[in-house]
């Protein structure tokens, strides 16, 4: 019974990556790239556009730390800016200065956090657009991700974006949480 748990675990874990984008289920499929693969990063894409032509800075969280890496290559790349991932396996020293580095950098930003090590314990209100690129199975941990930018201390609106695969797993999720 426990064997079965765990396989249907991690086929779910597997369904949820792919919803995000093949590289994340298959870090070794690099040949085509990241755009155009994915309607997930089309829609990021949408929303970069938008937050940076304002000015403004955002928060992106996934589940996955090493595509949180990934996307933040993928996301220098695509801005001119430096995109750095917050995750568990930096040091205190490292993600100090991740944090300080976006909160006092002027004019637009993103910054990428795996939703375990960025869910709890940190004010960024620098940023007023928070994007959960993939679902937790748990709505009170997007919560608290969501809640970092919605701190005392933010002047601005905080929006919201989830990112859903419509007709998959990710709905799937959705309608349970």
């Amino acid at each position: 019974m426990l064997f079965r748990f765990g396989a249907v675990l991690a086929a779910i874990t597997a369904l949820k990556q792919i919803c995000n984008h093949p590289l994340n289920y298959n870090s070794e499929d690099d040949d085509l790239g990241i755009d155009g693969r994915s309607g997930k990063i089309a829609r990021l894409n949408e929303i970069i556009e938008t937050v940076f032509a304002a000015g403004e800075k955002m928060l992106v969280f996934t589940h996955f730390a090493s595509w949180g890496e990934r996307l933040a290559e993928y996301l220098t790349e695509r801005t001119g800016t430096p995109v750095k991932c917050y995750h568990g396996g930096l040091g205190r020293s490292a993600r100090d200065k991740m944090i300080d580095e976006f909160q006092n950098r002027d004019g637009a930003g993103v910054l990428v956090l795996s939703l375990k090590a960025g869910g709890t314990g940190l004010n960024l209100t620098a940023a007023n657009h928070v994007v959960l690129f993939d679902r937790w199975w748990n709505p009170a941990v997007e919560d608290q991700a969501r809640d970092r930018a919605w701190r005392i201390g933010q002047k601005n609106t905080v929006i919201c974006h989830r990112l859903v695969c419509p007709g998959t797993i990710d709905e799937r999720v959705e309608e349970v949480v």
